[in-house]
This record gives structure tokens, C-alpha cells and sequence, in this order.
């Protein structure tokens, strides 16, 4: 009887430890802490006819690991929402292409993660070029200053993210990279939002 009771304890452990391993969910409270740099070509009132919505754009995500993954679906989900245009996921960084480009560089995350408890810290680098030039993101990392353009028909993005996250609840692991990956598109998305014409 007591060897019963003991597998039957075992084997909840393992199932609840796999459903935290293997499932998305979260009830949980987190607090973010970012510091951000956006910057864009100064265009004025002349924004490019070009940037307007449903144009084709290519998106390449830098970076390994879970959250990786995650931030794939989350920005396409978000950008097909807001109705940018057709996404494109691209495997491999290119250095131009026949659209307009996004990449987005994720660091490797600091993190520490548990069923009730979670932190993270890691950086985030996005840049966006209307002509495809994805070059555009490597320049402005080294310099931090916008890039001027003669060919007004051009227009560039730049963001910076370092984030600080805690969360306490019931964290499940791909719960948690869900999480930060919602948390990062949205922020993308908002700064790439307002280049475009309504």
C-alpha cells in the first residue's frame, strides 16, 4: 500500500513538473522595467508613398532559443493585426531585399525561471528600412545616430530595448517566453506603426 502511494506521488510530481515544461499558460503578475531608443530619418511631412499599408515585408529574427521562436509568431500575429502588410519570414539575414525589411536582433537572455517565480534580463535591437537595406541595422548599432538620407523615398527605424523583467504566479516555461515575446512585439510594433500612412 505504501509503495502504491509512492508511485502515485512520483507520478504527480512528474506530471505537474511536464505540465510546466511542456504547456503555455500563466497566471501571473509581472512588472517590466525598459529602457528604450527609438530613432528615424527626419522625412517631415514628405513620407514616402511606398509606406503605405498591405506592401509586402520581410522580417528576420536574429537570435537563438525559446524566445526566439516565440517572438516569430507574436510579431507576425501583431502585424498582421494592426494590417502592416503581407509578413514574410525570412530564414537567413540578407543584405538587401526587394522590400522593406525588419530585423530584429535578440541577445541571449539572463534568466532565471521557476513554476512561481521568473526574471529575465536581455536586449533587443530592431531596425526597419523602407529600400530593404538590411546593413542599415549594423551601421546605426556602432554609431547610434540616425542615418541622413538625400532620397527622401527612404525611410529607416531604429529601436532599442533593454528589458528587465519579474514575474510571480503559476509560470509555465513556454508560458513565460510567450510572455516576453507579446510584451517585445507589442513595443516593436508600436514604434513601426506610426511610420506608416494611415
Amino acid at each position: 500500500m505504501k509503495n502504491k502511494r509512492l508511485w502515485i506521488l512520483i507520478g504527480g510530481i512528474v506530471l505537474i513538473s511536464s505540465a510546466f515544461l511542456l504547456l503555455n499558460f500563466r497566471v501571473a503578475a509581472s512588472n517590466n522595467q525598459t529602457m528604450k531608443t527609438v530613432l528615424t530619418t527626419e522625412l517631415g511631412d514628405n513620407k514616402p508613398i511606398f509606406m503605405q499599408r498591405n506592401e509586402k515585408i520581410s522580417i528576420a529574427l536574429v537570435g537563438e532559443g525559446p524566445l526566439v521562436s516565440a517572438l516569430k509568431n507574436a510579431l507576425t500575429e501583431k502585424m498582421d493585426k494592426v494590417g502592416m502588410g503581407e509578413i514574410e519570414l525570412v530564414q537567413e539575414l540578407e543584405p538587401a531585399y526587394q522590400n522593406p525589411v525588419l530585423v530584429v536582433k535578440v541577445g541571449r537572455p539572463s534568466l532565471i525561471w521557476t513554476p512561481f517565480f521568473a526574471m529575465s534580463q536581455f536586449s533587443i535591437h530592431a531596425g526597419y528600412a523602407s529600400n530593404g537595406d538590411s546593413t542599415y541595422v549594423d551601421v546605426v548599432e556602432k554609431t547610434h545616430t540616425t542615418i541622413g538620407n538625400p532620397d527622401h523615398s527612404i525611410l529607416n527605424m531604429y529601436a532599442e530595448y533593454e528589458v528587465n523583467n519579474r514575474s510571480w504566479g503559476l509560470i509555465s516555461r513556454l508560458g513565460y517566453d510567450q510572455y516576453l515575446a507579446d510584451y517585445l512585439a507589442q513595443e516593436i510594433v508600436a514604434a513601426l506603426k506610426d511610420l506608416y500612412i494611415v
